[in-house]
């Protein structure tokens, strides 16, 4: 029932729409049109209101025409760039950009094979429940269209998948981490560097000695710690008086990532007290994690739908956030899928067709086994 040809074509189309984050007006247009021609109600929220962006999040609800579990699929609109002016190349299997950009397949493979699944639904008149999909913006800036969601007045979710992995559909990822957030910005004394450095306090070492004093990197085989970003300082002459680091933790365990952060906070408090700084800490979580057990009734029918279209399924975890933890953390029991991108983030980006055909199919396979 999917037409591998339209489905290119809808994928063609959708890469040659710019949609870097806050951009998504043309692909927002381009599937609230394509939704309602397939019979949707189709609504676009307001979250651009909180990211600054120039579209909603698209949220489209069709009714079961049998008994059913309701379903959701969901794929981002957004691109990170350098993601305009796309130019597309067919070889065979793949699909490429030319090297100036990258192809936009993260994530409208997942776009084109959920459109293309509700078209073969529509024109096959399949017999199906309750059925949702979802387009979200500003997924690669954190994860914020997920985030200002508005699902008000949608019925209950009772499985959900997003299409927004490498591989096939049939990897189905049921874990991946929380994620907590941390800046400390330290702050010590000027002083002119020449003249009278006792006199100064430097945030600069300040910051150096509680980032020496924390366990970074990998932690254990579900946890690792980062510090990524460091400011200060506005001349070699000055003891520089304030700077910031900007870090992270993740891990599957809840109790475990805020262990992380505390420690992280510890080494911030104890090097500002050494120098006699003081140091201010925000602590945020970007997201929950996704932890799905293989009785869920996601895991469930996405394993059933795999091995309905001929793949053996294959549970798997992720160190990375999606829109999938979102998701979770508000109750929607997500996982993400694979829809063939390779090399996501780069100009070397690519998309295998056979994936995202795969991906097309397995939307099918959950609409047959949701029925009642």
């Amino acid at each position: 029932m999917i037409q591998r040809d339209r489905l290119i074509q809808t994928f063609l189309e959708l890469v040659q729409l710019d949609s870097e984050s806050k951009s998504e007006r043309p692909v927002a247009d381009y599937t609230a049109a394509k939704l309602r021609a397939l019979g949707y109600e189709v609504k676009e929220d307001h979250a651009n209101a909180q990211t600054g962006g120039n579209a909603g999040n698209i949220i489209a609800y069709k009714p079961g025409n049998t008994e059913g579990k309701t379903v959701m699929f969901c794929s981002h609109m957004d691109t990170v760039p350098p993601g305009c002016g796309v130019k597309p190349i067919v070889e065979g299997d793949i699909i490429r950009t030319d090297g100036t950009t990258v192809l936009g397949g993260d994530d409208k493979a997942g776009i084109a094979a959920i459109l293309e699944a509700a078209t073969a639904i529509e024109e096959n008149h399949m017999a199906h429940g309750p059925i949702q999909v979802v387009f979200t913006i500003s997924e690669e800036i954190g994860l914020l269209g997920a985030k200002y969601i508005d699902l008000e007045g949608f019925p209950k979710t009772d499985a959900a998948f997003l299409f927004d992995s490498e591989g096939m559909p049939s990897e189905i990822c049921v874990a991946s981490p929380y994620h907590i957030d941390i800046t400390a910005t330290f702050k010590g004394k000027a002083a002119h560097a020449g003249l009278e450095p006792e006199k100064g306090i430097n945030a600069i070492v300040m910051a150096s000695k509680a980032v020496a004093a924390m366990t970074l990197g990998r932690l254990d085989e579900e946890s690792c710690a980062n510090i990524g970003m460091i400011e200060g300082g506005r001349a070699t002459n000055i003891v520089t008086p304030e700077a910031t680091i900007f870090g992270e933790a993740r891990s599957l365990k809840k109790e475990r990532v805020d262990e992380i952060i505390n420690d992280m906070v510890r080494c911030c408090n104890e090097a500002a007290e050494e120098m006699n700084g003081t140091v201010e800490i925000k602590i945020e979580e970007s997201y929950s994690a996704v932890d799905l057990s293989p009785e869920d009734a996601t895991v469930q029918l996405g394993c059933r739908a795999a091995r309905r279209i001929g793949l053996e399924p294959k549970l798997v975890k992720s160190g990375g956030g999606t829109d999938a933890n979102v998701f979770c953390g508000n109750g929607i029991p997500a996982a993400n899928v694979g829809v063939g991108m390779c090399k996501i983030h780069s100009v070397e980006e690519y998309l295998e067709i056979p994936a995202m055909k795969a991906a097309a199919d397995f939307v099918l396979a959950v609409v047959e086994e949701a029925r009642a």
